[in-house]
């Protein structure tokens, strides 16, 4: 890959980690760590034999270091990115990019006039069984349907778990909850499926544990932990997506009915994927193929993309701030139903 490569990585939890070292297997790639917890920085970076600096703003003046990867909480993440776009870096950010859709739109409207590389991290979208997905409903179309599959009729896609790593993922004031922190996924993809979704209701959001115990405490939360959004997508097909925080253990799959068969796809490794066909079509047989594309790490896809971004000048293909603007439009009609 050439010359090394510098990379800020802000926040250093859980979400943090993951990157970290997703990124340390990509030769030439340097990591410089930074938290507001310093402690926590030190410690991270000690573990993982990496520099650590004691603020963000070392990171922004740093001209050694092109680009940032932010892993902090929701509504930190505008101004580390205009930071990091202002001090002339590219940015791969943590999901949801705002909790502001007015704040998302004036992004949009000036990332041209910085010409920097913007990614955001919605991991599912790497996920191969979805980028397959992808494929069958968006991509092969004729006059508006896919040519495999047909006219999509209705999709159900369901995110569940557990919650309770972190207080401030339910805490309201802190941009937590089942929504921001699990249904984003969900709403996502069927947005890159099917969208522009349109006519968006909730149909089912409570919080159903409001005492947890997180990292040794008893806390009350105020974050919702159970959502279920009715939407409809581009081609009039019914779609369903449900999220929650209280799966004690994680659940995930999309199932899709079609005029010309079925999708079903998880991340699990012990959950069914396949294709069903009534009719053999886009290289496909008739009846069911299992699709199995062994094991892969996403993270490792989505941040290997990342640097080739960087390296190669040119913009994803996909996790853009555009699609998260589209995002942002379905979460501000949530947030219309649910006060």
């Amino acid at each position: 890959m050439g010359d090394e490569l510098r990379l800020g990585v802000i926040g250093c939890g859980k979400q943090a980690r993951k990157h970290i070292a997703s990124l340390k297997k990509i030769p030439n790639v340097q990591l410089v760590l930074t938290d507001l917890d310093r402690d926590c920085a030190r410690k991270v970076a000690g573990e993982e034999q990496l520099d650590c600096v004691d603020d963000s703003v070392e990171i922004f003046m740093d001209p050694s270091i092109r680009a940032v990867v932010i892993c902090t909480p929701t509504r930190s993440h505008m101004n580390l990115i205009r930071s990091a776009l202002e001090a002339g870096k590219d940015v791969f950010c943590e999901k949801p990019l705002s909790d502001s859709l007015s704040e998302v739109i004036e992004l949009q409207s000036r990332l041209s006039t910085f010409g920097r590389i913007v990614m955001i991290g919605y991991i599912y979208r790497f996920v191969p069984v979805f980028t397959e997905g992808f494929k069958l409903f968006r991509k092969q179309k004729l006059n508006g349907e896919s040519l495999t599959m047909g006219r999509t009729l209705s999709a159900f896609l369901r995110l569940g778990g557990r919650g309770s790593h972190q207080l401030w993922k339910h805490q309201k004031v802190n941009g937590g909850g089942a929504i921001n922190e699990m249904l984003v996924h969900m709403l996502d993809l069927a947005n890159w499926y099917f969208g522009p979704l349109m006519d968006v209701e909730v149909t089912s959001c409570g919080l159903f544990c409001p005492v947890r115990h997180i990292q040794g405490e008893k806390v009350r939360v105020d974050a919702e932990d159970f959502v279920i959004v009715r939407c409809a997508g581009a081609d009039g097909a019914e779609i369903h997506c449900q999220a929650d925080l209280i799966t004690p253990a994680f659940s995930q799959y999309i199932e899709v009915q079609a005029e010309n068969g079925s999708f079903m796809g998880s991340i699990q490794e012990d959950m069914p994927s396949y294709v069903y066909l009534k009719e053999s079509r886009g290289g496909y047989a008739a009846g069911k193929t299992h699709l199995d594309f062994g094991p892969r790490n996403i993270l490792d896809i989505q941040m290997m993309e990342f640097v080739q971004a960087i390296l190669k000048r040119e913009p994803p293909g996909r996790n853009s701030v555009a699609d998260s603007l589209e995002l942002m439009k379905v979460l501000e009609q949530i947030r219309r139903h649910i006060g």
